[in-house]
């Protein structure tokens, strides 16, 4: 068991450093030139405009989101560190313990969360015009993988639970 878990935790390294590195080229590739077009643009713009009519509104709410996809990124990949706890549990024995329940839950809690907010965040883009939204094209990506995904981490949580109390039973009756 011991070798199996060495193996899925080298896995989970491996899929945590190439998502790392994916996330910081993507950030790194952002356009930030476009960001210094926009710190001109504001140097001259008319500043009796309403700003919430003006392109200000627009160029500010496009970094705001981007940035905000950046974090929601972030944080679904700390949620695979919890994976690595798992294994370590496992690997010491505790299969049923507190921690893999309060794991499975969290890793649940936090598809579902990036899968909402990535959801709105996408939505608020295609609002402002810099990039197309498909209901379609995220079915086929976040909502149909990761809500289900989520719910199956509450799922295994409740089973999980449910062994603890399984084997404090046994232990009782012994």
């Amino acid at each position: 068991m011991k070798d199996n878990t060495q193996i899925l935790s080298i896995i989970t390294y491996v899929v945590l450093l190439a998502s790392v590195s994916i996330l910081l080229n993507d950030m790194r590739e952002f356009d930030f030139n476009q960001f210094k077009a926009f710190q001109n643009w504001a140097k001259i713009a008319n500043k009796s405009d309403s700003w919430f009519t003006s392109q200000n509104v627009i160029q500010w709410s496009y970094y705001a989101i981007s940035a905000g996809l950046f974090f929601w990124r972030g944080y679904l990949i700390y949620g695979f560190t919890y994976f690595l706890c798992i294994l370590k549990e496992v690997e010491n024995g505790n299969f049923f313990s507190e921690n893999n329940i309060k794991y499975f839950k969290k890793i649940g809690d936090i598809f579902i969360c990036y899968t909402i907010n990535v959801s709105v965040l996408r939505f608020l883009l295609a609002t402002v015009g810099t990039s197309t939204f498909n209901v379609f094209n995220l079915l086929k990506t976040e909502i149909s993988i990761l809500i289900p995904c989520g719910l199956g981490f509450y799922l295994l949580a409740e089973i999980f639970k449910r062994g603890k109390e399984a084997e404090e039973e046994n232990e009782l009756t012994i």
